[in-house]
């Protein structure tokens, strides 16, 4: 009989095997190439040695230029007028270097009539409408000249008004640090009215009703804590999983501190990192329930957040680990689990709540999702200190299950998403970690890092607790 023996992918005990070096063969020397022996792994082939040429040396006449006055003299002017342009340039990307400008924006619409559910940042009708006035403001910007120094947009709140709604956002930008705020504002602005003299805009927005506020880093954080699933970070989207050499497995290693604000690193108190986990409020955090299978004690257990485990840039203790009563070991069905923070964390560009999906969002075959972790980049090595980042794509829970795949093993709370020629994946240290998904710049946890056959085999891609499933779960627990 053959077994198939389904591993899960918290972090296991690991020691390292000395390797011996093979012995290299010349075969010409003539043309002194080295050869390693192919049963060799993970070892450093020395290079490759090449003997020397002597090439000719050739010999140029060279040629006596007259110069009078007039010659010299305009030389000289161009070389003056080459290194004033050169030290131009130079200073202004010294001097003149960007950074970044925020603004509170205050607007009514009347083409719109206020709903209820507006007032819930958890709302799809919230959700929705945020995205169309944050893709109006992004459209009128990215049209006009300046459209470059514009970066992205937030709704803070909606609120009713007896003509419409009125609608609280925050506005960034990036300019030369030698521009004023008052000066960009006007820029601003007559971007904005321009723009309304158009009236091709998908709402009506009062002209008289519009202001425009300057305001600082810190004011624009605390605006934007209310809102879920931000990353303060104008960073570029992670690397097409075929991009690298590297792997989460095949991923590469986070950019900067911001990229994945939520993601955080589960340590047992002396013995290090166990699992990942996902931030989604101040005070709890969604990880798998397989990650507490040896220890449910949260006195045993702290919590790292920030892009490296050593050192921290924010930790905390555990006050309490809750594990879905349903959770089977044996399948990996409800692989679910909530920890609460002892003591909250504030929110800042390095820690964030990521997004809870609705319970009824499904994404599509091929949906492009992130997976993060600490997990070893190869099946069953170390724990990476620096955070890994790797795009997916979503696999069908019918291709999931076909006998040369999952063979019937993927139940209704399982999201599966890889590829099916292997190569990206989650491995052992990533459980527990977050699966996101991005939509218009508000990212969605919509799976948890669970289980999978090895790291990154063709035709076994890893398997995720599908968080839709669990959404009165989670908030009949936390409120959330």
């Amino acid at each position: 009989m053959v077994y198939l023996f389904f591993q899960q992918r918290a972090l296991q005990p690991m020691y390292q095997a000395s390797q011996s070096f093979h012995n290299l063969q010349l075969l010409d020397n003539s043309h002194k190439c080295a050869k390693y022996s192919p049963m060799r792994r993970n070892g450093k082939t020395k290079p490759v040695e090449f003997s020397e040429v002597d090439y000719p040396q050739v010999e140029y006449q060279r040629r006596q230029q007259f110069w009078d006055p007039i010659r010299l003299a305009l030389f000289t002017l161009a070389i003056v007028a080459i290194i004033g342009i050169a030290i131009g340039i130079v200073t202004h990307f010294v001097v003149e270097d960007d950074r970044s400008f925020y603004y509170l924006a205050s607007f009514k619409v009347t083409n719109i009539k206020y709903k209820e559910n507006y007032g819930m940042k958890s709302s799809r009708e919230f959700i929705e409408r945020s995205h169309q006035i944050e893709r109006m403001m992004s459209r009128i910007f990215r049209r006009s000249s300046g459209g470059g120094r514009f970066i992205k947009s937030h709704v803070i709140r909606l609120s009713p008004d007896e003509q419409g709604m009125n609608i609280l956002m925050v506005l960034m930008f990036r300019y030369p640090s030698t521009d004023s705020a008052e000066q960009i504002k006007k820029r601003i602005e007559r971007i904005l009215y321009q723009s309304l003299k158009t009236k091709q805009l998908p709402l009506t927005i009062n002209k008289s009703s519009f202001t425009l506020t300057s305001i600082d880093s810190k004011k624009m954080r605390n605006l934007l804590n209310s809102r879920c699933g931000i990353r303060m970070t104008s960073s570029n989207m992670p690397l097409p999983a075929s991009s690298s050499t590297e792997r989460i497995v095949q991923g590469r290693e986070t950019a900067m501190e911001g990229e994945w604000p939520w993601q955080a690193s589960l340590q047992l108190i002396g013995s290090g990192h166990q699992c990942g986990a996902s931030l989604i409020s101040n005070t709890w955090l969604l990880t798998a329930a397989h990650c507490f299978r040896k220890n449910k004690d949260p006195s045993q257990w702290i919590v790292t957040f920030g892009t490296t485990i050593t050192p921290p840039a924010v930790q905390r203790s555990l006050g309490k680990i809750i594990l879905h009563e349903n959770y089977h070991r044996e399948t990996n069905e409800n692989d679910i689990a909530l920890a609460q923070l002892t003591t909250r964390v504030e929110f800042s560009n390095i820690v964030q709540r990521v997004c809870l999906p609705d319970s009824s969002i499904k994404l599509p075959p091929k949906t492009s999702v992130f997976v993060t972790g600490f997990g070893s980049i190869v099946d069953d090595g170390p724990t990476q200190n620096k955070l890994r980042q790797a795009r997916v794509e979503t696999i069908s829970t019918d291709v999931c299950n076909r006998k040369d795949v999952y063979d019937g093993l993927i139940t209704s709370g399982m999201l599966c998403a890889g590829f099916m020629e292997g190569k990206v994946d989650a491995c052992k240290g990533d459980s527990g970690g977050p699966l996101v998904y991005d939509n218009h710049d508000i990212w969605y946890l919509v799976g948890i890092v669970s289980w999978g056959q090895s790291c990154a085999l063709p035709k076994k891609p890893g398997v995720y607790t599908r968080v839709t499933q669990y959404r009165e779960w989670i908030a009949s627990k936390t409120g959330i």
